[in-house]
């Protein structure tokens, strides 16, 4: 039983109601669905927004180990400069002037230090010998306020080698120190950086957020782009968040990340890679913009459902008033013409739209089925040459009328052949056979009436024979044309008459034996009747099948006996003389092939047989 038996019948009745009733469930549907996809779309957005955060802190590690990196390079390379070995207070102190000014504005200061190169120091008691802050020269290096760290010290492995210090205060600013030896192994060059000076170069992907760097020992806030408090404990407490216990339980070397959602913001967070680097870079945004998109985006989904909604009402309306009431007009002309009413008349109008193409497409129809009834009623009244036979009608009905037409003209041709062939060579072999019955005592009138009766015989089994043929269904096989002629020929009485055959080896085609058989035997027979002393046989081969042309060098057949097969039909002043060439012509249509003559030097009929598709 289907949905629609189940509706009472007043929904039933009305295409309207069902419209409204669809409606209102798809309506129900997409709220639904609206629904599920807001919640699903806020949280791809929500972990697309966090994965944004932590991708943005990793890219300012990035930017700030490849600054680091930088920097060791430079302070690696202005530890060799040649202004400063060997060391001369008057020539360091303007080479240290120099330098700074031409680096960036970040760097705070640079210095000459003293030290022991196989003496262990925490770098507070060496000598600074020159320095860009010339209050310190002459003075220790722990009134720098530089703190080296704990596991280093102010000790290097070699004089390439270029330590990093801890991050420490100044006042109310932070720096962190660079230190490398110098080729002589006794000096070392130190440089400050003003940390809150590189933290300005910060970017971010949305506005208002703040950036800051941990200490990945301490979880203490090494400098923010936004503040300038010195070293804080982040959030105030650092075990009480989740990034500060992240950083407090990791070790210092192991790169940490992620991404964390707070009541009030998104905050996502990197290690900044680096050789003995253990900084972490945060990045706090605040929930209400980075989540920006997620209201929108449920905002804008809501509204779709409203417009949807809005938009199946309009659309109700407009079918009732429109479409709904040129469909009933539309059935009524149907089904007159279900019920033979082809007078019906099915206004095509002006209208391009969809109902204006379904009263073309029933106009059609209606013309469709007057051209099918008007070609039925001709072939009823067999007036094969009406025009309306001519009308190309599509589809199968078109295909079947056209195989009717077809059939039914050859059924009647073939009548009219063998009525008429059969009547004419009846009655003269009739004639003959009464004219010689007077004296059958004389041999050679005997002979006569003999002959005259093979003949009938001949003919009638020769009508039998092409009525099998033509009844039967073609069953292609691979046929070798070669051996198919020599065994119609052994066949053939050539009295005499020479016989060339032309054909490449292995020729084949994919056809009816049998009835390719009945094809080369009429041709051949007639060659050989009427050939005054040569025969021509020559095959071709071809993708799509075989040519094969029969000549010889007789008198040519008449243009009488050829009409009848163009015009495929017999009448009492055009027939042939026998079923020769009828058998010829029907066997080559049976195999789907063309059939033409030439009468110009004897006769050359020419036959193009296609390869049968075996299935």
């Amino acid at each position: 039983m289907s949905l629609e038996s189940a509706l009472p019948d007043p929904v039933r009745s009305r295409y309207a109601l069902k419209l409204l009733g669809v409606s209102l469930l798809i309506v129900l549907v997409i709220t639904a669905l609206t629904t599920v996809t807001v919640v699903q779309v806020s949280d791809r957005v929500r972990d697309n927004q966090l994965q944004s955060v932590e991708t943005n802190a990793e890219l300012e590690a990035r930017a700030l180990g490849q600054w680091i990196d930088g920097k060791r390079q430079v302070v690696r390379t202005l530890s060799n400069h040649d202004g400063l070995t060997p060391v001369a207070d008057d020539r360091t102190q303007a080479t240290l002037t120099t330098e700074l000014d031409a680096l960036s504005p970040e760097t705070a200061s640079l210095s000459v230090v003293e030290r022991s190169p196989h003496t262990d120091s925490d770098g507070t008691t060496e000598p600074i010998v020159a320095s860009t802050d010339t209050q310190f020269v002459g003075r220790p290096l722990s009134v720098t306020d530089i703190n080296w760290k704990s596991t280093v010290g102010f000790n290097f492995e070699d004089t390439d080698d270029v330590i990093l210090s801890l991050v420490y205060t100044d006042g109310d600013e932070t720096f962190v120190a660079l230190a490398s030896p110098m080729p002589d192994g006794e000096h070392v060059l130190v440089a400050e950086y003003e940390t809150s000076v590189r933290a300005e170069r910060f970017t971010s992907a949305i506005d208002g957020t703040d950036t800051l760097v941990l200490g990945g020992f301490s979880a203490y806030v090494l400098f923010d782009a936004n503040e300038s408090d010195g070293i804080t404990p982040y959030g105030g407490d650092r075990a009480n968040t989740t990034i500060g216990r992240t950083v407090l339980r990791a070790d210092p070397t192991t790169e940490i990340d992620g991404a964390v959602l707070t009541d009030t913001e998104v905050k996502g967070y990197h290690s900044v890679p680096g050789e003995k680097v253990d900084w972490v870079v945060v990045k706090e945004v605040p929930r209400s913009k980075a989540l920006a998109v997620t209201d929108r985006v449920q905002r804008d989904l809501w509204l779709v459902v409203g417009i949807v909604m809005t938009g199946f009402l309009l659309i109700g309306a407009v079918i009732q008033l429109g479409p709904i009431r040129s469909i009933k007009r539309l059935a009524g002309q149907a089904d007159a013409i279900a019920e033979g009413d082809l007078g019906v008349d099915i206004a095509r109008g002006n209208r391009i739209d969809e109902v204006g193409e379904v009263q073309s497409a029933f106009a059609n129809t209606k013309a469709y089925i007057q051209t099918i009834s008007d070609q039925a009623e001709a072939l009823s009244r067999q007036a094969f040459d009406e025009d309306v036979l001519e009308a190309d009608v599509p589809g199968r009905v078109g295909e079947s009328v056209a195989t009717m037409h077809r059939d039914l003209q050859q059924f009647i041709t073939r009548l009219e052949v063998l009525n008429r062939i059969l009547r004419h060579n009846l009655r003269n072999q009739l004639d003959v056979i009464g004219g010689h019955a007077e004296t059958l005592d004389d041999t050679e009138h005997r002979e006569a009436i003999l002959a005259a009766t093979e003949t009938l015989a001949t003919l009638g089994t020769r009508a039998r024979h092409i009525d099998h043929l033509l009844s039967k269904n073609p069953q292609p096989s691979t046929v070798d044309l070669a051996d198919r002629i020599d065994v119609v020929l052994c066949a053939v009485e050539t009295d005499g008459v020479t016989i060339e055959v032309s054909a490449p080896d292995a020729v084949t085609v994919e056809t009816d034996a049998e009835i390719l058989t009945a094809v080369l035997r009429s041709p051949l027979e007639n060659a050989v009747t009427y050939a005054e002393d040569r025969v021509t046989v020559s095959v071709a081969s071809h993708e799509s099948g075989c040519t094969l042309e029969i000549g010889d060098d007789g008198p040519g057949i008449p243009a009488a006996e050829l009409e009848p097969l163009a015009t495929e039909r017999e009448t009492p002043l055009q027939h042939s003389r026998g079923l020769g060439l009828w058998e010829l012509k029907w066997g080559v249509d049976k195999l789907g092939g063309e059939l033409s003559f030439t009468v110009e030097n004897g006769t050359t009929v020419v036959i193009r047989l296609p390869n049968l598709d075996a299935t």
